[in-house]
């Protein structure tokens, strides 16, 4: 139990990522939140069709795998509508979709970390290295989106830190509940993957555009970001291969 809630604490950590990264005046930080949105969608877009697709695939086969994705498309396509008929800005709405989103899969980390730990020790130093290779990227990129959001960056910051902090959720329900609870994380992974796709799609790209692009300055502040985020994700999904 120890190692597990000591491992989620690490995970908790990579939240500071951001804060530590992003400083300086307003300026300075408006600069780099485009690219960082760019970085964001190449994550998530990655870590979607990359990494979770593909382990739900195997599990589920074809036809399940993609009806559980396109409920977790549609399922944040709903939630973003009824934020929008509230007369949410749109600043709130974004922010609390990607919190939403990122609480969900730390969820889903924390009880995958548990049961790898319940398993052996071996198996959740390499989960929670695994884990974290993951968040790393993923939390700087949160973070941008929480600054977009009009968000403070204390704010920002305690947003983050309180939507990592449902790892130790899902890493309390994987030690209680052990394997009963492994099937469930299993049925959430394609779900992820569609909520994350929804929000690269529809939520940062429109956030994205409404940053002016300098002239001669798209490859740099947007597709080099975009594309590291991706190959970042692939990299990682070839390494866990290997390592299975």
């Amino acid at each position: 139990m120890a190692a597990s809630l000591t491992a989620c604490s690490v995970i908790v950590a990579a939240s500071l990522i951001g804060p530590a990264l992003v400083r300086g005046h307003a300026d300075r930080r408006q600069r780099v939140i485009p690219p960082l949105l760019a970085l964001a969608m190449g994550v998530l877009i990655g870590d979607a069709l990359i990494h979770l697709l593909p382990h739900a695939w195997r599990e589920f086969g074809g036809p399940q795998t993609v009806t559980l994705c396109a409920a977790g498309f549609l399922l944040f396509g709903g939630i973003s509508r009824w934020l929008s008929q509230r007369h949410e800005n749109e600043g709130r709405r974004l922010a609390s979709l990607s919190i939403g989103g990122d609480a969900l899969h730390n969820l889903a980390d924390g009880a995958l970390i548990a049961l790898a730990f319940a398993a052996s020790p071996q198996l959740g130093l390499v989960t929670t290295l695994a884990v974290l290779a993951h968040e790393l990227p993923q939390e700087l990129g949160d973070y941008a989106i929480l600054l977009q959001s009009g968000l403070s960056p204390r704010k920002a910051l305690l947003a983050n830190l309180a939507s990592a902090s449902t790892i130790f959720i899902g890493a309390s329900s994987g030690l209680l509940l052990g394997h009963v609870i492994e099937g469930f994380v299993a049925l959430l992974t394609p779900i992820i993957a569609g909520s994350f796709l929804y929000l690269a799609g529809f939520i940062l790209l429109p956030a994205l555009r409404q940053h002016v692009v300098r002239h001669g300055d798209f490859a740099r502040s947007r597709l080099l970001p975009l594309a590291l985020g991706v190959s970042t994700m692939g990299a990682l999904a070839l390494t866990e291969s290997w390592l299975d």
